[in-house]
């Protein structure tokens, strides 16, 4: 059995139990109305303290545990990486769709395009409208050429062309 030396087991104690070279410790102070602070210097005169707490710094990661932060760290990288790729092809995938529905609407346009009126119909529009504008005045010269150009707008291109006379007005 090996004898201990009588002084040494409680100096081992002491150094067991007291806090790390470098620690500090926070005392928490109250005053006479009611202020309450927590600072890293005993209380001065006129404060209370209510407790005292040593505290010690973290203790450096270790290497394994560097390595496990790294690893983890890039595994959130590649997850982000990968999350962000899919929601590129996602956007890709809707922008196509898009162009593709608007392809098929052009060309499907085509057979839904509204009625036009033709020229013989926009002819004779224009020739009821100005007949029905008395504030025009026209004369009756003004109302066969009016009347001629309807006619020669109408006719049917394969139709035989009838000489055009023109009527003098008496």
């Amino acid at each position: 059995m090996i004898r201990l030396p009588f002084l040494f087991v409680p100096g081992l104690a002491a150094l067991l139990l007291a806090p790390p070279a470098g620690a500090e410790s926070l005392y928490k102070c109250t005053g006479e109305k009611g202020a309450v602070s927590i600072q890293s210097e005993p209380c001065p005169k006129g404060m209370t303290q209510v407790w005292k707490r040593d505290t010690a710094p973290d203790p450096e990661p270790t290497p394994e545990a560097r390595a496990a932060q790294a690893a983890a760290a890039e595994a959130e990288a590649a997850r982000a990486a990968e999350a962000a790729r899919l929601a590129n092809l996602e956007r890709l995938a809707e922008q196509l769709a898009r162009e593709e529905q608007a392809r098929a609407a052009a060309a499907a346009a085509p057979a839904e395009r509204p009625a036009t009126k033709s020229e013989c119909t926009l002819a004779h529009d224009f020739q009821d409208a100005t007949r029905d504008m008395d504030w025009l005045e026209l004369t009756q010269s003004q109302r066969e050429r009016i009347r001629s150009w309807v006619i020669r707008t109408c006719r049917d291109p394969d139709a035989p062309v009838a000489p055009v006379t023109e009527t003098t007005g008496t």
